[in-house]
């Protein structure tokens, strides 16, 4: 990082999950081992061969900051990417008083990867069910339920640059499970680069029905195994570990540029140092063995952010309780870390919320950023019969207390891109300075 670099920051968090619809909710669910993953409540799932899933209960969108017209026309999960930037920035204490040119600088980046599932699912239910009639009751239904908000995909990032009246960048992300990290590290360097001062970023998405369901279940990536125990269904590197389970939910992060942030007094919970993506280019599902191009990212985001192996003190992991991604992610930080692996605390995030797809890296970097705030790790839970070939510090079932200044999350998502973010400690980057 050259002295010129305008350094960012990350000042507010807002999270919408199974286990929490806040921040500080979600957070003390997550240290204290609580799973969000249940029987599926929002539509019948007896004939499906999945019968559980990681729900968003209790949502209630307007006690979030949605007006009663976005509660009408905007879909569940651009709903929850709202609230949760609603969360961020009344947690940066930013959620007023912006003037025209910091609204100028102020940008918004959503990641996705299935947000028109569910929407359309239930569209093509209407038109099936009812058709295009001369009936003046069944037309005005589908003139409510068909509007741009439901068929755009970067509904989530326009609807939040709407409500607040941000005119800065404005874009969706959309590769898959990685998308919410993505969006992150795109807002990053944005920042970096002076095209920014201020960017909401993080990923949505809600694609809990039918359809979705059955489109991993097709290909074995579900687990079946745990329908009468859904809190025991994820379980990354657990050798009982069947597949993932699908979740919904969103997170929002505002990243900041660190002068004006220590300027005006905010919390930093972490620096941003850097972020780094490729692509396996191998399969749409499948992984490349030993997980070489997630050991080349790696090693990549550690040369960028002038690191080395050493530097690492936590992993937040893709972990999503699949037997073939697992083993994939231990070769490789066994590859990059060499025997500190065995030493870095490791959790999954999904072992308590389920995969909730592209808000799923950026829900793990709020996590990742919390730890670094709080010096608390969160575990992996579900940790009862470690996989022999998953033989690292997994930090099963209960949280612990450990020192952090450096930090990564990574994730790897359908069609092969993975991504990691490089966060720091407030003040570490200061200190490696020096």
């Amino acid at each position: 990082m050259s002295e010129t670099t305008r350094r960012v920051v990350i000042t507010g968090l807002g999270v919408i999950a199974p286990n929490g619809n806040t921040r500080e909710a979600f957070w003390q669910a997550c240290i204290q081992g609580h799973s969000g993953i249940r029987r599926i409540t929002r539509f019948d799932a007896s004939a499906l061969p999945v019968k559980i899933a990681g729900e968003v209960h209790d949502f209630s969108p307007m006690q979030h900051g949605l007006t009663p017209d976005e509660v009408q026309t905007l879909t569940r999960p651009t709903q929850f990417a709202l609230a949760a930037a609603n969360q961020a920035l009344h947690d940066a204490t930013l959620d007023t008083n912006f003037c025209t040119e910091e609204r100028e600088r102020t940008g918004v980046y959503v990641g996705t990867a299935m947000s028109f599932v569910e929407e359309g699912e239930r569209l093509w239910t209407h038109f099936t069910n009812y058709g295009r009639y001369d009936n003046e009751e069944v037309n005005d239904a589908l003139q409510i339920c068909i509007t741009p908000a439901t068929l755009m995909p970067d509904a989530a990032a326009v609807s939040i640059a709407a409500h607040h009246r941000f005119y800065g960048p404005c874009a969706t992300i959309a590769t898959g499970c990685s998308a919410g990290a993505d969006a992150i590290g795109e807002a990053f360097w944005l920042i970096q680069e002076g095209q920014a001062d201020r960017m909401l970023a993080g990923g949505t998405d809600a694609a809990i029905c039918p359809i979705g369901l059955n489109a991993f279940s097709v290909i074995g990536a579900l687990s079946t195994s745990y329908n009468d125990r859904p809190k025991e269904a994820s379980r990354p590197y657990d050798q009982k570990r069947d597949g993932f389970i699908m979740a919904e939910g969103a997170a929002m992060l505002l990243l900041e540029e660190r002068e004006l942030a220590l300027a005006r007094g905010a919390h930093i919970y972490a620096e941003v140092l850097g972020f780094a993506s490729n692509s396996n280019a191998y399969h749409m599902t499948s992984l490349p063995e030993h997980g070489e191009p997630l050991q080349q990212l790696l090693k990549q985001a550690l040369t960028e952010c002038a690191l080395s192996p050493a530097d690492v003190d936590y992993i937040n992991s893709h972990g999503s309780s699949t037997q073939p991604n697992e083993r994939a992610e231990t070769a490789a930080y066994k590859a990059v870390f060499g025997k500190r692996a065995y030493a870095i605390p490791i959790s999954a995030t999904k072992s308590m919320i389920g995969h909730t797809q592209g808000a799923a890296s950026a829900i793990e970097a709020v996590v990742t950023a919390l730890v670094l705030d709080q010096q608390l790790i969160p575990p992996t839970l579900n940790q009862e019969y470690p996989d022999p070939l998953c033989d690292l510090d997994y930090v099963p079932n209960v949280a612990r207390s450990h020192p952090v200044r450096i930090a990564l999350s990574h994730s790897s998502g359908f069609g092969g891109v993975n991504s990691v973010l490089v966060f720091a400690q407030t003040g570490e980057h200061d200190e490696q300075a020096k």
